[in-house]
């Protein structure tokens, strides 16, 4: 019998047959003959290829004369905009971009995301006068005057050779086209330069707690990389060879300044691009210059001058960890306020038990307080705590190691417990705790927020407070002040530490869960309350809202959009 051939079906059966192929099956199956090709070129194969690295918004139209010319103009980068949110290493501010592809200029672009505290109003609040409540409405927004990717179609398809016509900056180019560097047109200002770098993954197997790696451990991630190098990260460790090495999860991006007539690029005096040191400080994203005493940018010999670079290493979250759910109500993208440090972002994320990390060293000490069985700053409203708690609500944290600080006694002594609230009413917390975690919608479980943002006190990437059970065990009552009406209050930790991170620890907070999108920190130590909002993430990816628009929505507690 004769056998049939896949030629000969018809082309709508092939389409939908080739429709399961990835990009790089399609590219083989294209050089089997020229009817597979003809098929295989089809936009019906490649928009679906296209749109599903395009969050938010349709692809509608391309500048190019196919779908498929338009996929390979930004390979290997679509794994940019699809996982949208990245965060980097930079210490300690830390930065957050959302990237996302531009239709209009045919380019992926990612840009930081910036917040300003917008009206701000204090309020005493009724519980105890000298604690001060800090209101806050942020206006959240993209800096569309620079983007920190830049990958223009010619760009992305075109690996930068190094020459005379490439600033010094550029090294010379790996064997493998993905381990080479991408120039982007970043800056306006000559002798200004960035580049974009593909990475490698490390191995799992390959990372324990003291490897340096980005995001940290206490930062969930689908894959971790070096973030520390000896040699800049020149070594084909870092820099994939194949497209199966690139780190879909990571990359980095290169900065650094140079003037002299090198090539294309002839010398620029300082003072043409920016009048102080500071200047150029700020255009790499540091917080202090960063020139050697007596290190002269300009010559004037029209020798090629070069200011040391900056290598910045970005990662990705798992959607799993910041997309809320029913069970999950609280985990996102927050907008903090931390007073005179300005608005910060974090991830707060709900961790199952199972697949939660050890809390923090530091606090053991607070185990009474997070069981019920300190009055601790609570005073008399403590006495309608749920004290029948399950002793692993410290959830990993060793036994050795609670004994030998509670004996310390280290930090009690630097943040002993008062009674802060002695003097309150305690008719908010008359209602036993059964009585509302009891309730089908009572949330459950650990609370984690850890900082994307940072600054120079507690960095990016530590955590800011932590909540080890919203649910029956760390309840402490419902609020019935008018400013938190309604709203559940549990026991958290807050992350103090001096200025560098230095003498870092965990003290008691109350934390506040007024809606699914907006909470409140009780800093006990500090005696303010402070607030969070969530972060709207389908627009600040969207294209055409913020082509036109400069502010965000954030939803507050009652559902209302703030702009």
């Amino acid at each position: 019998m004769e056998s049939c051939s896949f030629l000969r079906l018809p082309a709508e059966l092939v389409l939908h047959i080739l429709s399961h192929l990835e990009p790089f099956d399609l590219v083989k199956t294209a050089q089997t003959c020229r009817t597979l090709q003809q098929h295989s070129y089809d936009d019906f194969l490649w928009l679906p290829l296209v749109q599903r690295n395009i969050v938010g918004s349709p692809v509608d139209g391309t500048s190019f004369p196919s779908y498929r010319e338009l996929y390979a103009a930004h390979h290997p980068h679509w794994f940019l905009p699809r996982h949208r949110i990245w965060f980097s290493d930079s210490s300690p501010s830390g930065k957050l971009l959302v990237a996302r592809y531009e239709p209009n200029a045919g380019r992926i672009a990612a840009y930081t995301v910036t917040a300003a505290r917008g009206p701000h109003t204090l309020q005493s609040w009724e519980k105890n006068r000298s604690v001060i409540i800090h209101h806050f409405n942020p206006e959240v927004s993209l800096d569309l005057t620079r983007p920190v990717l830049n990958l223009a179609p010619h760009k992305a398809n075109r690996e930068a050779e190094t020459s005379d016509e490439q600033p010094s900056g550029q090294r010379p180019a790996p064997s493998s086209k993905y381990g080479k560097e991408v120039l982007m047109d970043n800056f306006t200002e000559q002798g200004l330069y960035a580049a974009f770098m593909l990475c490698r993954a490390l191995p799992e197997e390959a990372i324990t707690e003291s490897t340096h790696v980005w995001p940290p451990l206490r930062i969930p991630a689908q894959a971790r990389t070096r973030n520390v190098s000896g040699d800049d990260f020149r070594s084909a460790g870092h820099r994939p060879t194949t497209f199966d090495e690139i780190s879909q999860y990571n990359f980095r991006v290169r900065k650094w300044v140079e003037f002299g007539t090198r090539g294309s690029h002839p010398a620029v005096s300082p003072a043409h691009a920016f009048n102080t040191p500071d200047g150029f400080a700020a255009a790499l994203g540091r917080v202090h210059p960063f020139f050697a005493a007596r290190f002269n940018a300009y010559s004037p010999s029209g020798v090629s001058v070069r200011i040391p670079e900056e290598i910045t290493t970005y990662a990705t979250l798992p959607p799993s960890c910041y997309t809320p759910t029913p069970a999950k109500p609280y985990q996102g993208i927050w907008c903090g306020d931390y007073s005179g440090h300005g608005c910060e972002f974090l991830v707060i994320t709900q961790p199952d038990k199972e697949q939660a990390r050890p809390l923090p060293e530091g606090m053991a000490w607070l185990r009474n307080w997070f069981a019920g069985r300190d009055a601790g700053p609570l005073g008399s409203a403590n006495r309608y705590a749920n004290t029948d708690v399950d002793v692993d609500i410290l959830g990993g944290v060793d036994e050795e190691e609670i004994e030998e600080e509670e004996s310390s006694g280290d930090e009690k002594t630097r943040f002993p417990m008062d009674n802060t609230l002695d003097h309150t009413t305690a008719g908010s917390s008359s209602r036993a705790a059964v009585e509302v975690t009891d309730h089908p919608d009572a949330p459950s479980g650990r609370l984690e927020a850890i900082k994307l943002t940072g600054d120079p006190y507690i960095p990016r990437g530590e955590f800011t407070f932590v909540a080890p059970d919203i649910g029956a065990g760390g309840f402490i009552r419902i609020a019935d002040e008018q400013a938190f009406r309604g709203a559940r209050v549990v026991r958290s930790a807050g992350h103090v530490a001096d200025r560098d991170f230095e003498l870092d620890q965990y003290t008691p907070s109350q934390l506040i869960l007024l809606s699914h999108n907006t909470l409140a920190q009780f800093w006990e130590r500090m005696g303010h309350i402070s607030y969070y909002q969530r972060v709207d993430l389908d627009a600040l990816a969207n294209t055409h809202t913020f082509s036109s628009s400069r502010n965000m929505n954030l939803r507050n507690g009652g559902g209302e959009t703030i702009t």
